[in-house]
């Protein structure tokens, strides 16, 4: 007997698992890389000088509206409206309505949760008129993130939200990653990050991204096993 086509789009979801999660180490890789790079050729100071903008405030509601596809706020009002979306078209994509939304609203909260705990081990202070990068020290307000700035929790949050809408909704990937992009863009305009914090909150979002979203389907959706009359 034939397998129904519903168990065949299902049953390439381990190659594909396969395939995202083996590309997250070279990820990090070329993370660090970059971070180390940008340090000690100061390529952080010359590209945010270049970037950053004269009042250091979004001048139009297009740069507005980029900066807060980095807000938890802004998933959580997709996430309604995937939750509210009609049955039919849940269908198309072959997943449940709650599993979309609930994927929507918590891969972006998990990359901002990361990036907030990352931010407390590296320590690392946000620009300054200093042209040198500045730590924290422990014992200055050691469970909080003020004034802290890599890796850059608007970029995480950005990039892991657009991973999601590209794996659940393919032909939204573009303007998807256009608005994670130009988020990571508003961070270091406005003087809130450096070039390399963004790039490295962009790494958290995109590995959380690959990893909590699996397939179309989401939130490590593992496929159903074909029974064996299916099978046969």
């Amino acid at each position: 007997m034939p397998v129904p086509e519903r168990v065949q789009r299902r049953s390439i979801c381990p190659q594909d698992c396969k395939y995202r999660l083996f590309s997250v180490p070279t990820i990090i890789l070329v993370v660090l890389l970059v971070v180390w790079a940008a340090g000690v050729t100061r390529m952080d100071w010359v590209l945010l000088h270049l970037i950053e903008w004269p009042s250091k405030q979004p001048r139009t509601d297009l740069l507005l509206l980029l900066r807060i596809w980095g807000s938890l706020w802004t998933w959580a009002l997709i996430a309604l409206v995937v939750r509210l979306q009609p049955k039919s078209i849940a269908d198309l994509i072959d997943t449940p309505a709650t599993r979309q939304w609930k994927t929507m609203l918590f891969t972006p909260a998990i990359a901002g949760a990361i990036a907030e705990g990352l931010k407390l081990l590296i320590r690392r202070e946000r620009p300054s008129e200093l042209e040198i990068y500045i730590f924290k020290a422990w014992s200055d307000q050691t469970w909080s993130t003020k004034g802290l700035g890599l890796p850059s929790s608007h970029a995480a949050v950005a990039f892991a939200g657009s991973v999601a809408i590209s794996l659940l909704y393919p032909k939204l990937k573009v303007p998807a990653m256009v608005m994670a992009f130009g988020c990571a863009y508003t961070r270091v305009a406005c003087g809130s990050h450096f070039p390399s914090d963004v790039v490295a909150g962009a790494a958290v979002g995109l590995i959380t991204g690959l990893v909590v979203v699996r397939r179309p389907g989401g939130l490590v959706w593992q496929p159903a096993k074909p029974s064996g009359r299916q099978q046969g």
